[in-house]
C-alpha cells in the first residue's frame, strides 16, 4: 500500500511539472502613450530657448512638465547622413531632435513628443531638443504623410533674426535651385567613405556668408562625386555659428541641371592634410613647414605657413604632383590666398623638368597672381594661364621665404582646369 501511494505521488508530481512547462507566457502590455498635458509649437520652443539663453548665457533648459509638441518627420537616418537624430516641422517652423538611440522614425511620420525631462540647448547656434527617449517620450500618430520642401531663394535662405543671430529657416527642409559648388569642391567626394570622416563642400554664393554642404562619412553617398555644373538641392538648413550648413537626406535630393568642367587638379585641404594627393613640403633652408589650419573660425581647413615665433630664416616650397597638360586645350590655374603680419614674399613657381627631390635640381619660372594685401583677407589669384607649359611634366609650387619676423601666408582651393 505504501508503494502504491508513493507511485501515485510521483505521477501526480510529474503531471504538475508537465502542465507547468506548457504554461503560456503573458503577452507584453501594450505601450502606453506618453501623457498629454497641453501643447507647445516649435516657434514657442525657439522663443523659450532665446528667453532662457539670454540670462544666463549658455545654460541648458530642461522641461519639467508634460507639455507636448506635434510635428512631421522631414529627415531621418536611412541614408546614414544623420545618426541618432531626425528633423521635424509643424506650421510654425522646424526643429532638430536628438535621440538616445537610433532608428524607429521615418520621413512622413507624424509624432507627438512629450517634453518632460527633455533638454533644450544648441550647438553652434543650432537649436535642438536633446536626449529624447523614443520609448518613453514619443508617440507615433500617423505614417506615410507627404513631406514637401519649402522652395526658397538664396536671399531668403540667409535671412536671420539679428537679435539672436539665428537663421529664419533653421532646421527646415528647403529646396534651392541654380546652386554651384566652388572650384575646390567640384568633382570631390561628398565625404571620406574610407576613413568615415565628415567633409564640407563649399557652395558659390552671392554673399559673404559661408555656405557649405556637410556630409557624413557613414552616408551611403559619401564616395559619390560632387557635380561640376549647376544643380538643384533639397536639404535641411543648419547653422554652425556664422556658417550656413546644409544637409542632404539622401543622394537623390541633389540634381545636376547642367554639365560643367571638373578641375584637372584640386587641392582644398578639407582633409586637414597638406601632403595628400601627392603634394610635398620641401625645405631649402630652415625647418618651417606648411600645415593645415582652421584658425579664425573657417568653415573648412586651409594651408598656412609662418616662421613665427621662431623668426628663423627659412625657404619652404609646397610642391604639387607632376601633371600631364600636353592634351589640355587651355590649362588655367586658380587659388585663394591670404596674408598678414609682414613683408615675407610668397612666389608662385612652375617647372617642366622637375622629377622629384630637391627643388634646386630643376628649372623654375615665377608666375604672377593677385596677392592678398593683408588682414588675413582671402583674395582670388585670378585665372593664371599655363598655356605656355603644355607638356607631360608640369609642376607648380608655392615658395615661402622669411627672415627675422616674417609674414603668415594662407592658401586654399588650388585648382587647375581647362577653361
Amino acid at each position: 500500500m505504501k508503494k502504491l501511494n508513493t507511485l501515485f505521488c510521483l505521477l501526480l508530481l510529474t503531471s504538475v511539472l508537465i502542465t507547468g512547462c506548457k504554461k503560456k507566457f503573458d503577452n507584453p502590455a501594450p505601450k502606453t502613450p506618453p501623457p498629454v498635458s497641453g501643447y507647445i509649437t516649435i516657434d514657442s520652443i525657439i522663443n523659450r530657448y532665446n528667453a532662457y539663453y539670454a540670462v544666463p548665457p549658455g545654460s541648458v533648459y530642461k522641461f519639467k512638465t508634460d507639455v507636448n509638441v506635434v510635428g512631421v518627420v522631414t529627415a531621418d537616418e536611412i541614408s546614414g547622413n544623420l545618426y541618432k537624430s531626425v528633423y521635424i516641422k509643424d506650421a510654425t517652423g522646424g526643429m532638430k531632435i536628438n535621440l538616445t538611440y537610433s532608428g524607429g522614425l521615418y520621413v512622413g511620420d507624424s509624432i507627438r513628443i512629450n517634453l518632460n525631462g527633455v533638454k533644450l540647448n544648441s550647438y553652434g547656434m543650432q537649436i535642438q531638443l536633446d536626449s529624447i527617449d523614443l520609448e518613453r517620450s514619443v508617440h507615433k500618430i500617423a505614417t506615410g504623410l507627404i513631406v514637401k520642401p519649402r522652395k526658397v531663394n538664396y536671399t531668403q535662405l540667409i535671412t536671420m533674426n539679428p537679435a539672436v543671430n539665428q537663421l529664419y529657416y533653421q532646421s527646415e527642409l528647403v529646396e534651392l535651385d541654380s546652386l554651384e559648388f566652388d572650384n575646390g569642391s567640384k568633382g570631390q567626394t561628398f565625404a571620406d567613405a574610407v576613413g568615415k570622416a565628415s567633409a564640407n563642400l563649399v557652395l558659390i554664393t552671392p554673399s559673404s556668408i559661408p555656405t557649405i554642404l556637410r556630409s557624413s562619412g557613414y552616408s551611403n553617398f559619401a564616395a559619390a562625386l560632387a557635380p561640376c555644373g549647376k544643380l538643384n538641392m533639397v536639404a535641411i538648413v543648419g547653422q554652425y555659428n556664422g556658417t550656413i550648413q546644409l544637409t542632404l537626406r539622401q543622394f537623390s535630393d541633389i540634381t545636376a541641371t547642367s554639365t560643367g568642367t571638373c578641375p584637372l587638379l584640386t587641392k582644398n585641404f578639407n582633409d586637414n592634410n597638406v601632403l595628400s594627393g601627392g603634394w610635398s613640403n620641401l625645405n631649402v633652408t630652415g625647418t618651417v613647414n606648411w600645415s593645415s589650419s582652421s584658425a579664425g573660425g573657417a568653415s573648412t581647413p586651409y594651408a598656412s605657413i609662418s616662421n613665427f615665433p621662431s623668426n628663423q630664416t627659412c625657404e619652404t616650397w609646397l610642391v604639387s604632383p607632376r601633371m600631364d597638360l600636353s592634351s589640355i586645350n587651355n590649362p588655367v590655374l586658380n587659388f585663394m590666398n591670404a596674408t598678414n603680419y609682414g613683408p615675407s614674399p610668397l612666389t608662385l613657381m612652375v617647372s617642366t623638368d622637375y622629377t622629384g627631390g630637391p627643388v634646386n635640381s630643376a628649372t623654375w619660372a615665377p608666375l604672377t597672381f593677385n596677392q592678398s594685401t593683408g588682414g588675413f583677407n582671402f583674395v582670388n589669384s585670378g585665372n593664371i594661364s599655363l598655356s605656355a607649359y603644355k607638356t607631360n611634366n608640369v609642376t607648380i609650387a608655392f615658395k615661402y621665404s622669411a627672415s627675422g619676423s616674417g609674414a603668415t601666408w594662407e592658401l586654399d582651393n588650388i585648382v587647375l582646369f581647362d577653361l
